[in-house]
């Protein structure tokens, strides 16, 4: 078995020695839980030093041991020579030094046109479409990014995020910020690294998805293990709020997911969470109309839009030769039409020859015209959706996914072994031991962190709750969504082109007063003063008799005048 270190230098030159052949010795390789892996070695002066920023790879033969990129390079003397500790960080460095960005569409200015942009105002849990996507998808999305952007990483396995999580706002945070956000859903969670693939594989999973490893405690040289009964939730109860707003006017609904029953959130030890959800948001238009159907054939249709005939009986009016320029049936009465409606309206004519009787005259064939709005509308309220936005529905069955990750009794400790060689590693295996109590031979303990002493062959493991990671308590358990931002429009990554307007449709069709004209003759007419009359009776006259008014030359007073005489 031999140890091998292989740097490349920022100027793409490659060299590979054994260790000794470097003068490196207390190595050290630290790899945890959603955390960045460090190694750490120590050279003499005389030994060959790196260069910040060279990536350095650990091989034990021919299987990589570790990968990453010297971060510090710092020198300190001791007291009898001087020393030079270099820090090499792994793969993870590259996701906590990459803002996470995603595509936005903006429009040009003064062009009309759109152009993608990238944003590190990211929607996480949904897709450019704002559609919602579970948390492996969006977990990979992120490495993907990552890896577009130059990251020397390989996506592995991630197994046990199948589900569906409310959609967040995050803003100006890396990619490994992002991807915590998604795992603190599930505390369970375990990512590490797998440094003997061709490139580092990223690998996520829940603890119950894991490997595991069976170890004696008779190999442990240091042992310790507590169990963490304050992290034990008896139930989870996620209430989900929504704030809906419809034309101006607000209101606030609940909807409330709870395991292991509905009552889960009443007792003590009980992990509720309140989440903000983006509401319905609609703008609605409304118009009253009233309307009635056009009856040219009804004397009462016709008494109603004529004042003058008001006063005669029905029998004494006669209704002919009726005109009209619409085919709509209705007549617009109160209101108005609008567009957005759905119904035709348009201004239009009706006229007849209407013949009556007065008590002091005879009225034949005068013209009556109305003109008026015509429309199909019929009487009532008419109500259109503007604008929507839909809003979020909440997760499903994420109450039971946080109760399965979080309501075990957990226990944490620590454990050293005392190994000839280091060729494995801990990290994504759980832990079982096979001698010791009974209760312990139950347990299936996930390591979290693993510190490897090359010169040693000694290995540190910390197992059972993420002491880097999770929190001490139950307090601190429901302060991982206090912070949340609610994502208050899924569409908004490419909804440049797309309307969300309040706009408000002023209609464009109302009633009309109506109009009459007069082109009528009369059979008689009285124009009366108290008990003065002057008749005018066409009945009166002979047959085929015409009174004309006709011109004739007076003299009156000397002055020579002119005056219009009916005559025959």
């Amino acid at each position: 078995m031999a140890w091998f270190l292989s740097c490349k230098a920022p100027d793409k030159r490659v060299q590979k020695k054994s260790l000794s052949e470097w003068g490196i010795f207390n190595v050290e390789r630290h790899v945890l839980n959603q955390g960045t892996d460090t190694l750490t070695f120590q050279t003499t002066s005389s030994a060959q030093s790196f260069a910040a920023e060279s990536v350095i790879e650990i091989f034990k033969d021919d299987i990589r041991w570790f990968c990453g990129r010297i971060t510090q390079t710092p020198c300190f003397y001791g007291a009898t020579q001087e020393l030079a500790t270099c820090r090499v960080s792994g793969p993870a460095w590259y996701l906590e030094h990459l803002v996470f960005q995603q595509p936005w569409e903006y429009f040009k200015d003064g062009t009309g046109k759109t152009e993608i942009v990238p944003r590190s105002v990211c929607l996480l849990g949904q897709d450019k479409d704002g559609k919602p996507v579970n948390a492996a998808q969006c977990l990979r999305d992120i490495v993907t990014y990552a890896q577009n952007h130059g990251a020397p990483i390989a996506c592995g396995d991630i197994v046990g995020f199948d589900f569906a999580f409310p959609c967040e706002t995050v803003r100006d945070c890396s990619c490994a910020e992002a991807l915590m956000k998604i795992l603190r859903w599930t505390p369970d969670a375990v990512v590490w690294f797998d440094y003997a693939t061709p490139q580092p594989t990223l690998r996520i999973a829940r603890a119950d998805r894991l490997g595991t490893t069976a170890l004696s405690l008779s190999k442990c040289s240091q042992f310790s293990m507590v169990p963490r009964n304050d992290l034990q939730i008896k139930a989870v109860v996620l209430k989900y709020e929504h704030s809906h707003s419809q034309s101006g006017e607000t209101r606030q609904t609940v909807t409330t997911d709870a395991y292991p029953n509905k009552d889960a959130g009443e007792g003590f030890n009980a992990l509720v969470l309140t989440i903000e959800l983006e509401g319905t948001h609609s703008h609605v238009q409304e118009q009253y109309v009233e309307t009635k159907p056009i009856e040219t054939a009804s004397v009462a249709w016709w008494k109603d839009h004529f004042p003058c005939l008001s006063q005669t009986a029905d029998k004494d009016i006669q209704i002919s030769n009726v005109r009209c320029s619409t085919k709509l049936k209705n007549e617009l009465t109160k209101g108005a039409v609008a567009p957005w409606m759905g119904c035709r309206a348009e201004y239009a004519t009706i006229t007849a020859d209407v013949s009556y009787k007065t008590a002091d005259s005879a009225i034949e064939n005068r013209t009556f015209s109305l003109k008026f709005c015509a429309t199909d509308a019929v009487s009532r309220t008419y109500r259109k959706v503007i604008f929507l936005s839909e809003g979020t529905e909440p997760p499903k069955h994420l109450a039971k996914i946080i109760y399965d990750a979080a309501h075990c009794l957990r226990y944490e400790g620590q454990l050293r072994l005392e190994c000839e060689e280091l060729s494995n590693s801990f990290m994504g295996q759980t832990l079982n031991f096979t001698d010791g109590h009974a209760e312990w031979r139950k347990l299936r303990l996930p390591v979290q962190e693993e510190r490897s002493f090359l010169d040693s062959g000694t290995v540190q493991l910390k197992f059972g709750a993420p002491k880097q990671l999770g929190p001490n308590d139950l307090c601190q358990l429901m302060h991982t969504h206090r912070m949340r931002t609610i994502t208050e429009d899924t569409n908004a990554r490419f909804a440049a082109k797309r309307s969300g307007s309040t706009k408000t449709y002023f209609p464009h069709m109302t009633p009309l007063v109506n109009s009459m004209i007069d082109r009528g003759q009369c059979k008689q007419l009285t124009i009366k003063d108290k008990n003065k009359k002057v008749i005018l009776n066409a009945a009166a006259l002979p047959e085929k008799t015409e009174i004309k008014l006709k011109e004739f030359a007076v003299v009156e007073n000397g002055e020579l005048k002119t005056v219009w005489i009916p005559s025959s």
